[in-house]
């Protein structure tokens, strides 16, 4: 015996097809159901479509940036605000050089590191204290090569440039162990290093 795919009431099957107990009104109401989903289907591709089509260069900035503020945080998991050096609170990507003040090196993973999201926003990035974390954690000699990431010569990416590091920034996600401590800071300069080539928006800081 079998169940109804719409009363579900027990009846008969005479085939591996039959899912209702009859033509109507279960036969009928299943095939309204069916025919619903697939338009659902197809409107949400075709909506899906029609949303990339629309998309701006700066649609696709942003999008970029998200992602590549997400391998940064999977780089420094279990790890505190660069500034604070608490562990509480709900983690951001931090710009060590802003946006605002370095477009050009928005996408340098050098440049992100994790940061509470009070430090980042309601403190304004709190500089002082990032600058002090990053030597702190990683040394002086980090620290002055990051600074230097603000002559970095002006990049425009184009769309298809942007599409593409879109692409790579979701495969590195997931490759990355999201669960996995790495507890030495040279470890994840050296992680920063690998993503920033494989993304290859910016020359080594490395040579």
């Amino acid at each position: 015996m079998a169940k109804c795919k719409i009363c579900k009431k027990e009846f008969e099957k005479r085939s591996p097809q039959h899912v209702v107990c009859c033509y109507s009104p279960c036969g009928v109401l299943y095939m309204s159901e069916i025919t619903e989903k697939k338009r659902k289907k197809a409107w949400n591709k075709e909506k899906k479509e029609l949303k990339e089509k629309i998309k701006t260069h700066s649609d696709y900035k942003k999008e970029l940036q998200l992602l590549v503020n997400k391998i940064a945080r999977l780089i420094d998991y279990g790890q505190p605000c660069i500034a604070t050096g608490k562990l509480e609170g709900k983690r951001n990507g931090g710009h060590f050089i802003s946006v605002g003040a370095n477009d050009t090196i928005r996408f340098n993973l050098h440049n992100i590191h994790i940061q509470s999201e009070y430090s980042n926003n309601y403190k304004g990035g709190d500089n002082f204290k990032y600058c002090e974390g990053i030597e702190r954690i990683y040394g002086i000699d980090y620290l002055e090569r990051i600074k230097n990431l603000k002559n970095t010569k002006p990049i425009k990416l184009s769309i298809d440039q942007l599409k593409y590091a879109i692409k790579l920034s979701k495969e590195i996600i997931k490759e990355i162990d999201k669960d996995y401590i790495i507890s030495n800071p040279k470890d994840r300069i050296w992680q920063r290093e690998k993503y920033n080539n494989v993304l290859g928006i910016y020359d080594s800081l490395y040579k």
